[in-house]
């Protein structure tokens, strides 16, 4: 990571503070996305605000944006680069990624954890959270919200990245394959609990499946009846999977979301939903 210490807002580590922080994100980033998905759904845009980034700079990293939108100074964070908040940050090794969450009072960034932030917001911030909002992590659901995340990351996300921007083609092979199957996998599971035909079910020979607490959660999302932060964490991958992500597979582009019906009807029932896809996001997928 780029900072020595990705912090917590738990057991009195960073203090919940209305507009305190601020989120440096950009749409094009699926990591960014999850965080950004969650921040709206629960309403917290106005106590967390974001300075958006579009793209890299001279420097070669993310560039900052001022009041018009146009590459320059943000006006609240008075940095053009990502990399002159990060260096303001002790224990700082470049380079510098997002997102990145500044605490304002003193201009560091105090989590650099997509995963962190995702699970925080939907926990720690209650107080501000809007009425009704969504519980992406319902006591009653810890133990498979959190054997789903722990298995999206493994077989997934990690997985997506490697096979993506990986310069070594056997690693990038390797990983390729283990995403798509990974896919099969969450088909099967889908289709069973949703009474759809499973087409893909050999995968579940192949790849360890995730644990018992996850597979006899699913519902019509992974944890149940209602979307949930695993839900996120993977909505965000596939979306990245589907809107160009696949065309930098090993060997050309690889099949499209359609072919795992389950998981189709997952995704787009998902980014039909209010929240789910923000204007910037669509911008940056080309939707």
């Amino acid at each position: 990571m780029p900072i020595a210490t990705s912090h917590r807002f738990a057991d009195g580590d960073l203090p919940v503070e209305a507009g305190r922080y601020r989120l440096i994100a950009s749409g094009s980033c699926p990591w960014c996305r999850r965080v950004l998905i969650a921040r709206r759904l629960l309403g917290l845009t106005e106590p967390i605000p974001v300075s958006w980034t579009y793209g890299r700079g001279e420097d070669g990293y993310w560039e900052l944006t001022g009041a018009d939108g146009e590459p320059g100074a943000d006006p609240v964070l008075r940095a053009t680069s990502l990399a002159d908040v990060y260096a303001a940050t002790p224990g700082y090794t470049p380079p510098p990624t997002i997102p990145a969450l500044v605490d304002t009072t003193t201009g560091q960034v105090v989590s650099d954890d997509s995963g962190d932030m995702l699970f925080d917001l939907a926990t720690a911030w209650r107080e501000y959270q809007r009425r009704g909002a969504p519980d992406l992590y319902p006591l009653n659901r810890r133990n498979s919200t959190d054997a789903w995340d722990a298995w999206i990351a493994e077989h997934v996300n990690g997985p997506h990245g490697t096979a993506t921007h990986s310069e070594d083609e056997e690693k990038a092979v390797a990983a390729a394959d283990t995403v798509l199957i990974a896919f099969d996998v969450i088909d099967t599971l889908l289709a069973r609990a949703t009474r759809m035909e499973a087409s893909r079910e050999a995968a579940l020979t192949v790849q360890d499946v995730p644990p018992l607490s996850a597979v006899v959660s699913v519902e019509q999302f992974l944890c149940g009846a209602a979307p949930t932060g695993s839900d996120i964490r993977l909505f965000t991958t596939v979306q990245a999977y589907e809107y160009g992500g696949r065309q930098h597979y090993p060997g050309g582009e690889a099949p499209s979301v359609a072919f795992w019906p389950a998981l189709a009807r997952w995704f787009h029932a998902l980014e039909g939903r209010s929240g789910w896809v923000g204007s910037e996001e669509r911008s940056a997928l080309g939707l």
